[in-house]
């Protein structure tokens, strides 16, 4: 019986000798990969990869639509401060990517999707740039690597690699405002010019989605103020508050009609139509894994890893880094309204971070674990570079708002009539491919448009005004959740 123990305990070693074996020369794989002085240069070919791709070659997707065509409608109608889809005034937040694109398609005057996918396309690149740097002073140049590689994995960014939406540039954005205060505060040299600058910074977040993201920044600090009693610094973070709130203000006063309230408080959750349950694991959960695999790493250092860090690491750059992830996030996981997943993008860039230095803190400790995570961040980047290339260029579903949109022109081609939708998300992706004038309206003045005409209605509307139409309503053509019919 005790050889039998033996025995057991033997294999046992044996095996965990064999797990550790094998996760130190995944270590030292990634080391020989990472620790060259051109390693950075495998960041931007893996950036160039990812991201162009698509933003070449796929199709607008998500809400793409909504970005686009209130940047094509201000250079068709003038709408730019107050934006526009087509006839439709949407004023919920402000646009500034839209001003961007329209500003940049000013030449053509139309709006192409790569240029309206270039921002966000630069906006990931300058992402790996602040994790990379951030890490740099601090760790070695494997984990500085390593933390910028995690923030191109994370399950969350991979759906705006190419994406026109704000929640990528908003991210940097308040990430790069974190970093100029940390520095200022490691320094000793916050100055009333630093606060300035912070604010700039955060008044262009707050022109991206309104004033609400700007919060994980508020947040944040706040919270490590409180944490480090270094109550001097308020004075600064209200001065960068109002001068953030100035420019998003001015803009809310300027589009301001009686009424517009009701929109707000809907945009902001706020509206009493809007509460529901919060239901904080699911989201908890809902996070972990859309931010996979920085989260495992950062919540590792947190757990196991604080008589590890480096010297290198400053005092208080992890709470600091924390505080500033986590503060905002907790709010979020118990708000009482449905919550994206994007809401949390800006606590990717302080996790990517938290996993570099981990990295440096647990490889030697806990080298299985660091192994794990160096191995599922580069196969989420092979799956990356393959769904890049594979999908925007050969499986339809990926260019089926291309598809649909030229499908629209070559019927408006055949049967000219005016264009209408009863909902502004209706054929929203499919219209802003092509030059067409789309008018919305209100589902119950459809029986009063002049005949014949099209109209794109959502899919679950559209059997109930064929019926109504009594064999003069057709239906000609699925768009994405909208089908669009010939009224005769």
């Amino acid at each position: 019986m005790t050889n039998e123990i033996a025995d057991f305990r033997l294999g046992e070693y044996e095996r965990a000798s064999a797990l550790q074996q094998s996760a130190q020369r995944v270590i030292r794989f990634w080391e020989a990969l990472a620790a060259r002085d051109l390693s950075f240069l495998l960041l931007i070919g893996v950036w160039l990869l990812v991201a162009v791709p698509p933003a070449l070659f796929h199709g607008y997707h998500y809400v793409e639509g909504l970005t686009v065509t209130i940047a094509q409608s201000a250079l068709d109608d003038g709408n730019w401060l107050t934006p526009h889809l087509y006839n439709f005034r949407f004023i919920e937040r402000p646009t500034l990517l839209s001003w961007l694109i329209a500003a940049m398609s000013l030449p053509s005057g139309h709006v192409v999707p790569f240029i309206a996918r270039l921002p966000i396309v630069l906006s990931l690149l300058a992402g790996v740039l602040l994790v990379w740097r951030a890490l740099r002073p601090v760790a070695s140049r494997e984990a500085a690597v390593f933390g910028a590689a995690l923030f191109l994995a994370s399950p969350i960014v991979m759906r705006y690699y190419a994406t026109s939406v704000a929640d990528m540039p908003l991210a940097v954005i308040l990430f790069g405002a974190f970093l100029v205060w940390w520095r200022s505060y490691a320094t000793g040299r916050i100055s009333v010019g630093r606060w300035i600058g912070i604010g700039g910074l955060l008044a262009l977040a707050a022109l991206l989605k309104g004033p609400q993201p700007v919060a994980y920044f508020m947040l944040g600090l706040l919270t490590f103020v409180a944490m480090t009693s270094t109550w001097w610094q308020i004075p600064g973070l209200v001065l960068a508050g109002l001068l953030a709130a100035i420019p998003a203000g001015s803009w809310y006063a300027y589009v301001f009609v009686p009424g517009d309230q009701g929109e707000w408080l809907r945009y902001t959750r706020l509206a009493s139509n809007g509460i529901a349950l919060p239901h904080p694991f699911a989201n908890a959960a809902d996070f972990f894994f859309e931010t996979l695999p920085a989260a495992f790493l950062a919540g590792a250092l947190l757990i196991t890893g604080a008589r590890s860090v480096k010297q290198t690491v400053p005092q208080n750059f992890i709470l600091a880094l924390s505080c500033y992830a986590f503060a905002c996030t907790s709010i979020i996981l118990f708000w009482p309204a449905e919550v994206n997943p994007r809401y949390i993008l800006p606590m990717v860039l302080p996790l990517c971070v938290l996993g570099g230095i981990a990295y440096d803190a647990l490889s030697e400790r806990r080298t299985v674990l660091v192994a794990s995570g160096v191995c599922i961040t580069i196969a989420f980047l092979g799956y990356a570079a393959v769904h890049s290339i594979v999908d925007g260029m050969i499986k339809p579903a990926y260019i089926r708002s291309k598809i649909a949109s030229a499908q629209i022109a070559e019927l408006v081609r055949n049967a000219p009539a005016p264009i209408y939708r009863t909902n502004m998300y209706a054929g929203l992706n499919e219209f802003s491919y092509v030059p067409l004038r789309v008018r919305t309206i209100d589902p119950n003045t459809v029986s009063t448009i002049a005949k014949p005409a099209w109209i794109a209605v959502p899919e679950k509307d559209a059997p109930e005004m064929i019926a109504q139409g009594k064999g003069r309503t057709k239906s000609f053509l699925v768009l994405d959740r909208a089908i669009l019919l010939r009224l005769e």
